[in-house]
């Protein structure tokens, strides 16, 4: 069966996956997930996740000043809509902001994300 990580193979930069990849362990902690990137996904769902995806990183991005990477919003994406759309649970303003400052803090304090998500990594 395709696992999410397919899904956002052909959506999401490789340094947002390799993000996600790094971020797997918290990211399954905080969100109470037992798979994040192999998760299955119906093949039949796979075109309406990418496109909800797509469609919602060209929105983020549009609005975002020319000099910041839209990396932290594609990992904080991806994590939204598998929740939402492929498990099917319902997200709460102020859980969710607890995460992102959980996660932010991940990303300070590993320098190779932090550089990764500000897009400044070689």
């Amino acid at each position: 069966m395709p696992t999410y990580r397919d899904v956002l193979a052909a959506v999401l930069s490789p340094g947002a996956l390799v993000v996600l990849e790094r971020l797997t362990p918290l990211i399954c902690a905080l969100y109470d997930l037992e798979l994040l990137l192999d998760c299955p996904v119906a093949a039949q769902q796979q075109g309406s996740l990418r496109e909800r995806l797509s469609e919602r990183l060209e929105r983020i991005v549009a609005m975002l000043p020319s000099d910041v990477s839209p990396m932290a919003n594609e990992v904080f994406t991806a994590v939204e809509i598998l929740v939402t759309d492929v498990l099917g649970r319902e997200l709460f303003l102020g859980e969710e902001i607890r995460r992102l400052e959980l996660l932010d803090q991940a990303f300070r304090s590993d320098p190779l994300l932090f550089q990764l998500v500000r897009g400044r990594a070689n």
